[in-house]
């Protein structure tokens, strides 16, 4: 008869209420969850966005203090880190040191990705670092420890490749050859995401506008896209301007302050 229940379909009808009710709760309680681990990454952790910065060796020299020796060795040949810096904040704990034993399995890797060109030794380099930075980035569980800071970068820079990028684009440094500011832009974007900056230096000797190094905005969990605001550091690195063309010079090992005379 028409108004009888089938009672396998109204099971059926419960069923679905049941699980749907259950789906609805569960995007409830994780939109919850997600919010709580905001606000604790808030309490805990004074920075949104981290500053990943990778630098080109061959420009590197070129505004660097009189103070520092500058020096380029044989493998000076890719980009490396700068460093990783939580944004707009510095030196959040000077009691938490950096000992050699911390670096022990990344040393070799340290030594050709995030190398020093100045008269610091390596680790005095890498604990200027750690010391400024790292402990700003240990309120993060990814990041607690210098082993894991440090982990991180090298894995941020095999991520964010500038050197596979601009080699599939064929841009190859030349103290001839410049390029537009877009050209640039149009081949890290897809890498790097909306939030990054290409920085440059005045080469002294010509007026020239040169490529020094790449900054990228980063979430906690290192995915591209976060806004870091208005920074107040004091560096002699600046926004590149596309009003000029850029060189992207080669490395100079006789003359690093002046790569392309």
């Amino acid at each position: 008869m028409s108004g009888e229940v089938n009672p396998d379909m109204a099971l059926k009808w419960v069923t679905v209420g049941f699980l749907c009710t259950g789906c609805f709760w569960f995007l409830v309680s994780s939109e919850k969850l997600w919010q709580k681990l905001e606000q604790e990454h808030s309490r805990l952790c004074p920075w949104e966005c981290m500053i990943f910065v990778q630098m080109w060796p061959g420009s590197f020299c070129v505004s660097l203090t009189s103070k520092l020796d500058c020096i380029l060795t044989k493998n000076a040949k890719n980009w490396t880190i700068h460093g990783l810096w939580p944004n707009d904040i510095k030196e959040c704990c000077p009691y938490w040191q950096l000992f050699p034993s911390d670096l022990t399995n990344l040393v070799s890797e340290l030594n050709s990705h995030w190398p020093t060109f100045t008269n610091l030794t390596s680790f005095q380099f890498w604990e200027k670092e750690w010391k400024k930075h790292g402990t700003c980035a240990g309120c993060m569980e990814t990041l607690n420890s210098p082993n894991k800071f440090f982990g991180a970068a090298l894995f941020l820079r095999t991520k964010y490749n500038i050197d596979r990028a601009f080699e599939r684009a064929a841009i190859v440094p030349s103290c001839t050859w410049s390029y537009q500011l877009h050209t640039f832009a149009d081949i890290l974007r897809p890498l790097l995401g909306p939030q990054y900056e290409l920085q440059c230096v005045t080469d002294g000797q010509q007026g020239r506008q040169i490529l020094v190094q790449i900054k990228v905005s980063l979430f906690g969990n290192f995915s591209t896209g976060c806004f870091p605001g208005t920074s107040m550091d004091i560096s002699p690195y600046q926004p590149c301007k596309a009003q000029r063309r850029i060189f992207y010079v080669p490395p100079n090992l006789k003359n690093p302050r002046n790569p392309c005379p």
